[in-house]
């Protein structure tokens, strides 16, 4: 794996890594192969999987270097789908054949990247080793973007006065996670980046933002944390469910 990481440097380092965006992408890049790796242990994957888990978290972000570059965001909406833009640069432009892995593999490894950020997606589409591939990279990137997030160094979320949205207040009582289309006010934001939880898979990824109390300490800068403290009781409470009646099955 040490070659593919080489590689993957190699890569990166054509962008300005003093540019702080491009080095959180960088740093966030290896902080989600450490989640994948450790969700992979965690269901006692084969070794050859947890290889593909870590390689799949490390490039699932390659087109970021690119939009931040070109455009100054990383607003998907305002820019491309990096998602898409990722599969273009590993399978179009042939990035993928510098790397390390079977080609046997490339389907699996084009649909989890392909999918890691969509709000939605047909699991119909995947066969189950592709599903498991797609949920392991989406439950690594949320983890490390909602640590991110509960630094307020890496990533700042602000709050201000502004009330939550009734859409988005029933969103989080569902257990829904929140689309980007039903924000209205800034404190919604923070609303849509706490529901992210909804969204995990395994009973790794909920003990690790549970344990580590990533939510709160999201919050806990704010002036007016008191607004959110009923939302994240209500997670936790979700969250505390799920880790007790989650079972691993792999």
């Amino acid at each position: 794996m040490n070659e593919n990481f080489d590689i993957f440097d190699e890569f990166v380092m054509k962008y300005d890594m003093n540019i702080d965006m491009i080095a959180y992408k960088y740093n966030h890049s290896y902080r989600t192969v450490h989640q994948a790796e450790e969700i992979a242990r965690s269901i006692n994957l084969s070794e050859e999987d947890k290889e593909l888990a870590s390689l799949i978290a490390l490039l699932h972000d390659i087109a970021r270097f690119k939009q931040w570059t070109e455009y100054k965001t990383f607003d998907d909406h305002k820019s491309f789908d990096h998602g898409d833009e990722a599969i273009k640069i590993l399978f179009d432009e042939k990035e993928i054949e510098k790397y390390n892995v079977d080609k046997k593999d490339y389907d699996i490894i084009k649909k989890a990247i392909k999918y890691h950020n969509k709000l939605e997606y047909n699991e119909e589409e995947l066969n189950e080793k592709e599903k498991l591939h797609a949920k392991i990279i989406r439950d690594a990137d949320k983890i490390d973007i909602i640590y991110s997030f509960s630094t307020q160094r890496l990533l700042e979320i602000k709050s201000d006065g502004s009330p939550i949205s009734d859409k988005v207040s029933k969103k989080i009582k569902n257990h829904k996670l929140v689309n980007k289309e039903d924000i209205v006010t800034k404190n919604d934001r923070v609303i849509m980046e706490l529901a992210l939880v909804y969204d995990l898979n395994f009973k790794y990824s909920l003990e690790k933002v549970y344990k580590e109390n990533y939510l709160g300490k999201m919050i806990e800068s704010f002036e007016n944390k008191e607004l959110f403290e009923p939302f994240i009781k209500e997670i936790n409470e979700y969250m505390k469910g799920e880790i007790e009646n989650v079972r691993e099955e792999i």
